[in-house]
């Protein structure tokens, strides 16, 4: 019996010290777990607040195009989404990273998005690399609305581009787009050409309106046609439709503002200067813009105003 009572304590100290050993091994691992998840989130929120701060710097200023990357030490997906609702719409930048012997995805963070209330950032509404690019350019319409910023972590390749268009992207020194010889991993854009992953078509015809057919136009992407006036060209082939139109609708949002700001500047010059262009500043203010298929329209009445401006005695612009 006491053999037998003593094998029974072996046995059940054993059990019992297998039971609580697993129990300290998974308290450890999910303490552990929990850790790097609750690290991961802080990198990706930092990570987010850094990206939000890299914008700041490429305003341009008199410049016509700004470039720079950004490296991070893990891949990374950065989520875009952009809201067009409340004064002049935001947009919403969260970042989920690779971590851990899985390599699995973490959680987005920060929880909400890190908000951009004051830039005009295009781009897919998921990128996904370890190597961000960016360039700016500004928008006129006519006069500068506002500076427009690209972020891709894809490569491109233009093909048969026109020559201002390729001069254009060589002097902004981008790595992540190239011309001439594509590679079978490039997202390649085709000038009026169906057989690429994106198509460009020009529709600015009149030698004595544009310096490029391609000033205006529109761009073929995802099943979907979006138009597009000047710089707004690269907004078109970097983002995601979706973020595409959310974005031109907010800038038109700040471009009527800015008409009303600049009607009641013409008002009160008009007794100094004579007649100011002011029934185009109206139109514009107006505008009943409802996507980028009215882009066209808007620049035929900031076409005129322009030439208002210049002939004025007083320029507004």
């Amino acid at each position: 019996m006491d053999m037998n009572k003593k094998g029974f304590e072996f046995s059940f100290a054993w059990l019992f010290a297998l039971i609580v050993g697993a129990f300290i091994l998974f308290l450890a691992i999910y303490t552990t777990t929990k850790l790097i998840r609750t690290s991961t989130y802080q990198l990706n929120t930092v990570t987010a607040k850094q990206l939000s701060i890299i914008f700041e710097p490429m305003e341009t200023g008199l410049a016509s195009g700004k470039s720079t990357k950004a490296n991070l030490r893990e891949e990374t997906k950065i989520f875009n989404d952009c809201f067009e609702g409340g004064g002049f719409g935001k947009q919403r930048f969260s970042l989920s990273s690779k971590q851990g012997f899985g390599q699995k995805w973490s959680e987005k963070g920060p929880e909400g998005g890190i908000p951009v209330t004051n830039k005009y950032i295009f781009s897919e509404a998921e990128e996904q690399g370890k190597t961000i690019y960016f360039f700016s350019k500004p928008l006129e319409l006519p006069w500068k609305i506002s500076e427009i910023i690209f972020l891709s972590t894809s490569k491109y390749c233009f093909v048969d581009a026109p020559e201002e268009i390729e001069d254009e992207v060589k002097g902004l020194r981008l790595e992540n787009i190239g011309t001439g010889n594509c590679s079978a991993q490039d997202i390649k854009v085709c000038f009026d050409k169906s057989e690429c992953d994106i198509t460009v078509r020009g529709s600015c015809f009149d030698k004595y309106e544009c310096e490029s057919e391609y000033e205006h136009g529109s761009v073929e992407k995802q099943g979907k046609t979006l138009n597009y006036v000047g710089s707004l060209m690269y907004a078109a082939i970097f983002s995601s439709p979706e973020t595409y139109e959310c974005n031109v609708n907010r800038l038109i949002k700040r471009l009527m503002q800015q008409a009303l700001l600049l009607k009641d500047e013409s008002d009160f010059l008009s007794v100094k200067c004579g007649t100011l262009p002011s029934t185009g500043l109206l139109q514009i203010a107006g505008f009943d813009f409802q996507d980028s298929q009215d882009l066209l329209l808007l620049r035929q009445i900031s076409e005129n105003l322009n030439k208002e401006n210049e002939a004025a005695n007083c320029q507004l612009w």
